[in-house]
C-alpha cells in the first residue's frame, strides 16, 4: 500500500491537483478500530508532504457507493467538471471504468497499480464482481446483498 500511496503523492506533487479524495470504510475493526481506510490514506499522504486538500469518503461499502458519494463531494466542493484521476488496484480497473461511466457520466483517467497480486483475486474481480456491481446499478437488491455479505464478514473477522 505504501508504494501505491507514494505514487499518488508523486503524481500530486508533479501536477496542479485541486483536491484528493481518499476512499475506504472501517474495514479493520480489530487492528485499527475507529480508523477508516480513507483516514489512513489521508494521514499517510499528509505525513509524506502532500499539502493538497484531501477529502475523505469513508461511508461507502461498495465501489459504486464510493463513486456516488465522491460525485456528491465533487459537486459540493465545486469540483465537478474538473479533470479526475482515479487511482485504484489494477484488479478493479475495469469495474471502476464501467461504474464511472454510468455514475459520473464519463470515464476519468485511471491509474491502476498492482496491489492485489493473486491471479484468482483478479479473475474474481473481472468475471464476478464487475458484472454484479454494474448490474446492481439497475437492480439495487444486488448491492444490498453485497453490503449484507460484507457486514457479515466484518462481524466475523
Amino acid at each position: 500500500m505504501r508504494v501505491y500511496l507514494d505514487n499518488v503523492a508523486h503524481f500530486v506533487g508533479a501536477r496542479n491537483v485541486a483536491a484528493i479524495v481518499t476512499t475506504g470504510g472501517y474495514t479493520n475493526k480489530k487492528t485499527a478500530p475507529g480508523i477508516s481506510e480513507a483516514m489512513m490514506m489521508a494521514d499517510y499522504l499528509k505525513r509524506n508532504g502532500v499539502t493538497t486538500i484531501i477529502l475523505q469518503e469513508k461511508e461507502a461499502q461498495t465501489t459504486a457507493e464510493n463513486l456516488k458519494n465522491v460525485d456528491r463531494m465533487l459537486a459540493y466542493h465545486h469540483l465537478r467538471g474538473r479533470p479526475i484521476v482515479i487511482f485504484c488496484d489494477e484488479a478493479h480497473k475495469l469495474k471502476v471504468k464501467l461504474l464511472s461511466y454510468f455514475i459520473l457520466g464519463h470515464i476519468p483517467h485511471i491509474w491502476a497499480h498492482r496491489v492485489t497480486g493473486e491471479f484468482a483475486t483478479k479473475l474474481k474481480q473481472v468475471l464476478i464482481a464487475t458484472p454484479l456491481n454494474v448490474l446492481a446499478l439497475w437492480f439495487p437488491s444486488l448491492e444490498r446483498m453485497e453490503c449484507e455479505r460484507r457486514e457479515r464478514i466484518m462481524r466475523n473477522s
